[in-house]
């Protein structure tokens, strides 16, 4: 499994690519590009993965129309200084190969490593809704695996409400959501049906809600150069915990990277 979201590292992204023209209303502004370094440190709930840390490119580009955020792609069916609605493609890292679990920790709970199979990246298609006012910023989002990996899908909701401390940084406290389908957190957390053939024990969590808390940072070095951070914490509920694929029912996942708009 990657150890990031492609929808944080977007909204992450679409900050730094429009930090030099906030000026601009949504409808008017013009085609912007960000180009930056990121890198990713998170530990993982799966059986001996353990912590890893990832650096990797940030690269955007929004018009009036069509934008590109990292591994989201997408176009803009509606875009106001409060409303926008956005349908979307984007890669889904939530993979893994079956030589990436620990094989003393799967023993642990009673799994052989060798009777696993990978669980496949894929892509998902979608929309996003975002609602930002005075009172600060609500998003929704609805997306369902297109490549049939899972065949599932899964819908978030978050809250932000940004805190400005000074002109340059801003603090985000976030909370959220996530659903998963019965397909999706079967595929992630349980046991495949060519795994019961082989002999694994059965184990099928159902559907699941995933709640999740953070703070996004912003800091501004110019009008075209931007810090960007953001720490996320997720507990996962008692009916993925007790999948034998894991051995922790939690995982901290912190970004960093620095971004110039152009």
């Amino acid at each position: 499994m990657k150890h990031y979201t492609s929808h944080s590292l977007a909204v992450l992204a679409t900050l730094a690519a429009f930090g030099a023209s906030a000026e601009e209303s949504a409808p008017e502004r013009s085609s912007r590009w960000g180009l930056g370094l990121g890198a990713i440190a998170s530990d993982n709930p799966y059986a001996g993965r353990g912590a890893r840390f990832t650096p990797f490119p940030l690269i955007t580009y929004d018009s009036k129309r069509f934008f590109f955020q990292g591994i989201t792609a997408g176009i803009h069916v509606l875009d106001t200084s409060a409303l926008e609605i956005d349908l979307i493609v984007e890669a889904n890292f939530d993979g893994i190969d079956a030589d990436q679990f620990g094989a003393r920790e799967l023993a642990e709970n009673g799994i052989d490593r060798d009777l696993l199979s990978d669980r496949k990246d894929s892509a998902d298609a979608g929309f996003d809704v975002s609602f930002e006012g005075r009172y600060g910023e609500l998003k929704f989002q609805a997306l369902a695996d297109v490549l049939d990996a899972s065949g599932g899908y899964e819908v978030s909701a978050s809250y932000g409400y940004p805190l400005p401390l000074g002109e340059r940084l801003v603090l985000t406290p976030t909370i959220g959501a996530r659903w998963l389908s019965a397909d999706r957190a079967d595929y992630n957390y349980g046991i495949l049906d060519e795994e019961v053939a082989r002999g694994v024990r059965n184990y099928r969590p159902g559907d699941a809600i995933i709640p999740e808390v953070g703070i996004d940072v912003t800091y501004s070095f110019s009008s075209r150069w931007l810090l960007l951070g953001n720490v996320k914490y997720r507990s996962l509920p008692s009916e993925l915990e007790d999948s034998p694929l894991l051995d922790s029912d939690q995982s901290v996942r912190l970004f960093i990277g620095v971004m110039r708009a152009f």
